[in-house]
């Protein structure tokens, strides 16, 4: 007997919404039924676009659907907390866009209203269940690397500032809630909270942050971190290890390749010198001037192709499923813990 797919409720009309909606048609586990926006009219155009059947009204009316089973909360920042709250009092479990919240109070709220409810509830931090992050995971848990010792992740696109704009705005908005959550999350997935963290956030005249950079330790392993609005960065990632280092495809919240270099005793067998054509290492040739022959050739990486279908949003939706199905009130892989750590750290680096 087959499951009967979970119906899922849209609150929202803007680009995430249209990602998760679009991402949905690729899910095992779901369909959407209903969209909801504080302009009905909004959510009718919406509808429309993803097809026949699919409800459309005010956010309210929405939450207090029969058939609507989930809700996915795809608004601006400061609307999550708000929506969240909502849905989990009308009995809805709820998948909330990152970040869960823009302050730590509201995020604490939409846990312990959750809990009070005994309703899942879940930051929609997607990249932890993308195939690549999923595979950079497993390598890591079967020693690819040896010991953890450092993560390196870069994610910056280039953004005008446009004052009007919710991006922007020097509370709810800014480089590090949009896209420092990324990397931050990403360092808390592998290796738990961070014991210290320190950083530098760069504000522009209105006061909304443009860029950052962050160092955090967890345990032995150290991280550099950064984001911002100013320049497009490489937005790759790396992670070294006492036998090797793995580097993520950019962008890396859903890495289309993974290259695994493995190191031997301390050196890496893919960087030697050349001393066929600069002598020996130390720069030294021996008294005939011959030079003391080519290096062993340095041995390809080895790849691991992580293709994902659709922009990746459905993995994380078929796992909320899952988790509902399995009568779970937590994610085990991304629970609102690990969503409250990750706006801890922000709060630490947004200090002026």
């Amino acid at each position: 007997m087959s499951t009967p797919l979970l119906r899922w409720g849209i609150i929202g009309t803007g680009h995430i919404a249209r990602r998760f909606a679009g991402d949905l048609r690729h899910s095992s586990t779901g369909r959407l039924v209903a969209v909801g926006s504080r302009d009905a009219s909004r959510a009718w155009g919406f509808s429309a676009e993803f097809g026949a059947g699919i409800a459309a009204d005010e956010t309210a009316k929405i939450l207090a659907r029969d058939d609507v089973d989930a809700i996915y909360v795809g608004t601006i920042n400061r609307a999550h907390a708000p929506i969240a709250l909502a849905a989990l009092e009308a009995g809805k479990p709820v998948l909330v866009e990152k970040p869960l919240a823009p302050t730590l109070a509201e995020a604490e709220a939409i846990r312990e209203t959750a809990a009070a409810r005994g309703l899942l509830a879940m930051e929609a931090m997607w990249m932890v269940f993308t195939p690549g992050i999923a595979r950079l995971k497993s390598l890591l848990a079967e020693g690819a690397v040896g010991e953890p010792r450092m993560l390196s992740a870069n994610l910056s696109y280039a953004r005008n500032y446009h004052p009007d704009l919710d991006l922007f705005d020097a509370e709810t908005g800014g480089a590090l809630l949009d896209l420092g959550v990324y990397p931050i999350a990403l360092a808390l997935h592998l290796f738990g909270p961070a014991d210290e963290t320190a950083a530098i956030a760069e504000r522009n005249d209105a006061g909304s942050l443009r860029q950052a950079a962050l160092v955090t330790r967890h345990g032995k392993v150290l991280t550099k971190l950064s984001c911002g609005f100013e320049t497009e960065g490489p937005n790759g990632a790396t992670v070294s290890g006492e036998r090797g280092r793995i580097a993520l495809a950019g962008p890396f919240f859903c890495p289309p390749l993974l290259m695994l270099h493995r190191h031997v005793a301390g050196t890496s067998l893919d960087s030697r010198h050349d001393v066929s054509s600069h002598g020996s290492a130390n720069g030294d040739d021996d008294a005939s001037g011959a030079t003391s022959g080519p290096a062993a050739p340095s041995p390809k990486a080895e790849t691991f192709e992580t293709p994902y279908v659709g922009s990746g949003l459905q993995y994380q939706a078929d796992h909320f499923a899952e988790c509902l199905r399995a009568g779970l009130t937590q994610s085990p892989v991304h629970p609102l813990s690990a969503s409250v750590a990750a706006l801890e750290v922000i709060a630490r680096a947004a200090r002026r």
